[in-house]
């Protein structure tokens, strides 16, 4: 796992790392103020539509987090150095997304913390913070599957994972069924609702056509990473045949 740890802590920069914290916790602070004058019986209710809405925001974080995990190494001209090693492509590539993925947790865990935070300023408990926990965990794995790959083989990938998040998940995903199921935002939020009995509707129609269930979420990301893997694992190779 030496490379795992080389790209986390190249990509785990200071500065970054508060930048994207800061986002992942724009939830938090929403809920918090939508949350003044709501009665305490809808806090729940309210909390599960305000991640749901506005947790895209970590969607953005871990994009600019994972993108990077390989990108900050051709940049910086070092990726010769590290295909230089004697270590399978398939190994390298599930370091690297490994590593993306911790990234992403930190983050995503950082956002739960300021999302649970908010909701006991308010007079909620963390029975219903906790749950919310899979939300932010199951996101930050599924982008990072699909972002460090994304990272390595596109030149302008934050263009790229923008237009994801934003046209294909947020708008295209609305009206195009197939394309819903694949969305991780949707499969994410679907192992939260298996969790969570006191999804609002906002939630629940974010969610929409995806079917609430932690084991179909868990099926689902799984396949995303195994396509992940099998994607960066043939990059990796062609990189070698050029």
């Amino acid at each position: 796992m030496t490379l795992a740890l080389h790209l986390y802590r190249r990509i785990m920069r200071r500065g970054r790392v508060i930048g994207l914290l800061a986002l992942a916790a724009v939830p938090g602070l929403v809920f918090w103020l939508s949350a003044f004058d709501a009665p305490e019986s809808d806090l729940t209710t309210l909390y599960t539509d305000v991640l749901a809405s506005v947790g895209y925001t970590f969607a953005i974080a871990a994009l600019i987090l994972t993108t990077a995990t390989l990108r900050d190494e051709r940049d910086s001209g070092t990726l010769p150095y590290i295909y230089m090693r004697p270590i399978a492509r398939t190994n390298m590539a599930a370091q690297s997304i490994a590593s993306g993925t911790g990234a992403a947790l930190v983050i995503g865990v950082g956002g739960w913390i300021a999302s649970a935070v908010a909701l006991l300023a308010v007079g909620g408990d963390m029975e219903a913070a906790i749950p919310s926990l899979s939300l932010f965990v199951a996101a930050g794995i599924g982008y990072a599957a699909i972002f460090v790959p994304l990272g390595y083989l596109v030149p302008r990938a934050l263009l790229f994972g923008l237009g994801y998040i934003l046209v294909v998940e947020t708008i295209l995903a609305f009206a195009v069924e197939g394309l819903a199921q694949i969305s991780i935002w949707r499969i994410s939020l679907s192992i939260y609702a298996g969790l969570e009995d006191g999804f609002g509707e906002v939630a629940t129609q974010a969610m929409t056509p995806v079917t609430p269930g932690v084991w179909g979420g868990v099926a689902k990301l799984a396949g995303v990473l195994v396509i992940g893997l099998v994607v960066l694992t043939w990059a990796l190779r062609k990189r070698d045949a050029l």
